[in-house]
């Protein structure tokens, strides 16, 4: 008895190395249960038919309700099988009046046995292998199909990680520009409070000769420009309704005022006037440079703050289809295991059906039956033997028997002892 593939443990799903399991004593004795079996025996019997291996039992005058069980029941009771110890063998004996009765019948039992081990040991067949390969394919398409269509509808051109690794560098630099504006703003607060106080100690008008107001009306003059050409910049990013843009019309529409009162005074001479505080007026122009630049910051702080909520929506929606897609993932690639193992069992169940249509088995036949030469049983010599051992042992013990129930002594102490007499001489008796 070899070690042979109904020894090889395939796992039924999964990619699960092979598993052998060979104990040489349990795999003896499964054989020899498998030879002692009536079904077995039975088979035999009704192959070579019970008059042939037992023609007493169909005598009438026995009147056996069924000569078969009768013959099966006595060729069991003739059937030796004994494993070798320290090896993977079996020896089987049968004994039966006609010599070569019971080298055939031995020599068809190990074919029985044979065909029977391949019954019990086999796989399923190629067909129901080959219909849960069918299966199995099935799914392993109908996985990748839904994994295809998944990508589509999300449009998942690019893999996930990808697009959730562009996102997160976007996401820094949003943050960063956030602090950065947010750093800003919390200047600008500080200067417009700063300016604020300063305004509060200034005078706001002044005595003013007219050269200092023709000085003051043109530099009015030169930040209406500058203000001008800030307009239309704010206008390539901003809406006329922007807070940005009001503020800075307002603080336009301040510094036309300005122009248009000191223009319409008249004639310009050295005289001495009252007006505007230039400080005063510089410090208001910077108050409202300041505020139009605070809220335009504020507003590109309240922008980053919806570009990266945004990007956050995002990022967790890219979470969410990255593990819908590992999901998916995983089902198909358990279907790819589960197809590629069945495949290997197909060509597997295919080449040993061929072994088993050829009878390829673990089981070898050391020697065949033979008709016997003698009579089953002891050598004549060794009984002949053993009967002259027995035959002197048996004479002795008679003889000791014999003088001792008769009374006789064998030693002269023992008859002075019972007679309680002296012993003075004792002599020997011969023949």
């Amino acid at each position: 008895v070899k070690m042979g593939r109904e020894h090889i443990v395939h796992p039924e799903v999964g990619q699960a190395t092979q598993i052998v399991k060979f104990n040489e004593e349990a795999a003896v004795q499964s054989e020899i249960s498998i030879l002692s079996s009536r079904e077995l025996i039975r088979r035999v019997v009704k192959t070579l038919g019970v008059e042939k291996m037992y023609p007493e039992l169909l005598d009438p005058s026995l009147n056996l309700r069924d000569p078969l069980e009768v013959a099966v029941s006595n060729f069991s009771k003739d059937l030796t099988s004994t494993p070798i110890k320290g090896a993977n063998v079996i020896e089987i004996t049968y004994g039966n009046p006609r010599p070569k009765v019971a080298a055939e019948a031995l020599n068809l039992l190990i074919e029985f046995l044979k065909e029977k081990h391949l019954q019990i040991y086999s796989d399923p067949n190629t067909s129901f292998l080959s219909d849960q390969l069918k299966v199995y394919q099935n799914q392993l398409e109908a996985s990748e199909k839904e994994l295809q269509e998944f990508n589509r509808k999300h449009d998942l051109s690019s893999p996930i990680e990808d697009q959730q690794k562009r996102l997160l560098d976007q996401r820094t630099q949003l943050d960063t520009s956030y602090k950065l504006t947010k750093n800003q703003i919390q200047g600008l607060q500080s200067r417009i409070l700063s300016i604020e106080a300063q305004m509060k100690t200034i005078p706001k008008e002044m005595a003013l000769s007219r050269t200092e107001t023709e000085g003051t009306l043109a530099k009015a003059k030169a930040d209406l420009f500058e203000l001008r050409r800030k307009e239309q910049n704010l206008l390539t990013r901003y809406t006329p309704e922007s807070f940005p843009v009001k503020n800075l019309r307002n603080e336009i529409a301040l510094i036309e005022t300005f122009i248009n009162e000191e223009e319409n005074q008249g004639d310009r001479n050295n005289s001495v006037t009252s007006g505007k505080n230039p400080v005063y007026q510089k410090l208001e122009m910077d108050w409202f440079g300041a505020r139009s630049e605070l809220e335009t910051l504020e507003a590109s702080s309240q922008a980053i703050s919806l570009q990266i909520e945004d990007l956050d929506r995002k990022l967790q929606r890219l979470d969410e289809l990255n593990k819908e897609l590992m999901i998916l993932a995983r089902h198909k690639d358990a279907a790819g295991q589960n197809y590629n193992l069945y495949l290997h069992r197909v060509e597997e169940a295919k080449v040993s059906e061929k072994m088993d249509q050829l009878k390829m088995s673990n089981i070898s036949v050391i020697q065949h039956a033979e008709t016997p030469t003698g009579r089953a049983g002891r050598s004549p010599n060794l009984i002949l033997i053993l009967g002259a051992i027995l035959g002197i042992l048996a004479g002795i013990g008679t003889g000791l028997l014999l003088e001792f129930f008769e009374g006789a002594y064998t030693r002269p102490e023992q008859a002075a002892s019972d007679l309680n007499l002296p012993l003075l001489a004792s002599f020997s008796q011969k023949l």
